[in-house]
């Protein structure tokens, strides 16, 4: 959450009404452009138990040459309660 989803929106809500959930044994990719965009943010599922059990983070670091907006970290520890 807090990613902009230009041009895929439909791709980001909940299962039956933006598209089906995933069969068994079955993969989907995801392609979305992140451009001008950067930090820690959330991605999980949105359907059933899948909410609470599939989830995580989603880092976007500044693009090659380019500096942080803030000094840059020594270390990365992102943290999932």
């Amino acid at each position: 959450h807090g990613i902009f989803q230009t041009f895929s929106c439909w791709m980001d809500g909940p299962s039956y009404v933006t598209q089906c959930p995933l069969l068994p044994g079955r993969n989907y990719t995801h392609r979305f452009n992140v451009t001008g965009q950067e930090g820690t943010l959330w991605y999980h599922a949105h359907v059933s138990w899948l909410r609470a059990t599939v989830h995580g983070a989603l880092i976007i670091r500044p693009r090659h040459r380019r500096s942080y907006p803030f000094p840059k970290p020594h270390r990365e520890f992102p943290i999932v309660l």
